[in-house]
């Protein structure tokens, strides 16, 4: 499955949509409290699924196949449980198109949140202000 330390491929364009929808938020808010900000980031929905089209192939296949999966955190649970669901809708819609396709498909599409947790969520935030990404 993920190896140890493998880093996203997408992190730039994932901080992006954190950062558009902190700011979002932060404009919105009469009081600003980081933890409930960080809390309605976490919660709201993504641009995309923040994983790669590999890493999803991976764990589909293997949830199709009835492996047990490594540990896994229980946002990335719910977020691959989510990618399975919409993944099968698709294969009975395209019951000859390739796997790596229709997920490719899926994870492009608009996830209903981050699947990250607050405290990530404002790790990251603060990783990003005081410029750790560059």
């Amino acid at each position: 499955m993920k190896s140890i330390g493998a880093t996203l491929e997408y992190t730039r364009h994932r901080n992006a949509d954190i950062m558009r929808v902190f700011n979002n938020i932060i404009q919105s808010e009469k009081h600003i409290f980081l933890p409930r900000i960080f809390s309605l980031v976490a919660d709201s929905p993504a641009s995309r699924f923040w994983v790669s089209e590999e890493r999803a192939v991976a764990v589909i296949s293997a949830m199709v196949a009835g492996r047990i999966l490594p540990r896994m955190r229980k946002n990335k649970v719910e977020m691959f449980q989510e990618i399975l669901r919409r993944f099968l809708i698709l294969k009975q819609d395209n019951p000859k198109a390739p796997m790596i396709r229709l997920i490719s498909e899926v994870v492009a599409q608009p996830a209903p949140k981050f699947y990250l947790t607050p405290r990530t969520i404002g790790e990251i935030i603060f990783k990003i202000k005081k410029g750790f990404y560059k």
